[in-house]
């Protein structure tokens, strides 16, 4: 006689494998009716868990769910930030008894994201880029599925469970400082998805208006660039500005679409900073090792990790859990940047 499976328990129950995993863990997250049915399916099937003796003795599989869409995890893996912050999520979960299970689905929409997290077996899920968040969190929180987004995602208030830092203050002080070093024609470069940007890039496009307002200088819509991600993509996208416009700065939102500029600057005879200054945004350490060394807006990445692990592990502990007030980020002056002497 076949053996009954976690699946079957499922079916009988009319719950997902996660709810019933979760009720083997003795999560608190799980509703009282809810973990009854499990239970009364678990003795009707005679059910027995083949898991680890480990997770008999502890009620967890200490595990923690990282999500990415395919479409998305090439780019990603290339990205500094995402390799920064993947080294530093590794770390703090490690020392915490977790290890990182790496999940991708299909794609990046809300549905795929939960067909792929609700079948696998972790305590809890960090989810990276997902390209409409729309209806994402009432289906986790209806799932009853611990989770965090690794950075802001969404507008909604619901949309809360993430660590951030201040990205307000991070468009506001690159472009106060290069209103500072005399530059008025500036281009900030965004990352352009499906004609619109994500929140954290709205964010700071509204900390540099904030800079232009302070300085009197009038925003115009051109001031905004919206690129494509990829480096190839990108480099396209600058030739293209470069055919027709001639900034004296540029800040530059995305580490790959940096690299593609001073790619381009390079091929073409552009001198950094003579010719145009740049800013860039992500971890201190990997602008440093360019050619020039960059000037940047450093974020705090292994901070915003270990707070993110903390307030996952709150959510799968069922704790009171602490959102964290957005970190200021730093500005690190470097070689890339130099007073516009035209004016």
């Amino acid at each position: 006689m076949k053996k009954p499976t976690i699946r079957d328990v499922a079916e009988k129950a009319k719950v997902t494998t996660s709810t019933v995993s979760r009720v083997l863990n003795q999560s608190a997250l799980v509703k009282p009716r809810t973990r009854q049915n499990v239970l009364d399916a678990i003795e009707s099937l005679g059910y027995i868990p083949s898991q680890t003796a480990r997770i008999f003795k502890s009620g967890k599989s200490y595990i923690l769910g990282l999500v990415i869409s395919q479409s998305h995890i090439s780019h990603i893996m290339f990205n500094a930030g995402f390799q920064a912050q993947f080294k530093a999520l590794t770390e703090k979960a490690h020392k915490e008894g977790y290890n990182i299970l790496l999940i991708t689905s299909a794609e990046g929409d809300s549905e795929s994201y939960f067909e792929v997290i609700k079948n696998q077996v972790a305590d809890g899920f960090i989810i990276f880029s997902p390209s409409h968040n729309d209806g994402l969190t009432s289906l986790l929180e209806e799932a009853e599925i611990p989770y965090v987004f690794n950075m802001k995602y969404s507008d909604k208030p619901e949309d809360h469970y993430y660590v951030s830092s201040d990205d307000v203050e991070g468009g506001f002080i690159a472009g106060k400082y290069l209103l500072d070093l005399n530059h008025t024609d500036i281009r900030f470069l965004v990352g352009n998805v499906k004609g619109g940007y994500l929140p954290f890039n709205a964010d700071r496009i509204k900390g540099f208006k904030k800079a232009l307002d302070m300085y009197h200088v009038p925003f115009r819509e051109e001031m905004i660039v919206k690129v494509q991600g990829q480096m190839n993509e990108s480099y396209n996208g600058i030739h293209m500005l470069f055919q027709t416009e001639r900034p004296t700065a540029l800040m530059i939102s995305n580490e790959i679409t940096t690299v593609a500029a001073l790619n381009y600057f390079t091929d073409n005879g552009y001198r950094v900073p003579r010719d145009v200054s740049v800013i860039g945004f992500g971890p201190s350490e990997f602008f440093r090792s360019l050619r020039p060394n960059l000037t940047n807006v450093s974020y705090d990445i292994s901070w915003a990790s270990a707070k993110l692990v903390d307030l996952l592990l709150q959510r799968i502990e069922g704790k009171p859990v602490t959102i964290e007030m957005p970190k200021k980020p730093e500005l690190i002056i470097r070689d890339s940047t130099a007073r516009n002497m035209a004016r």
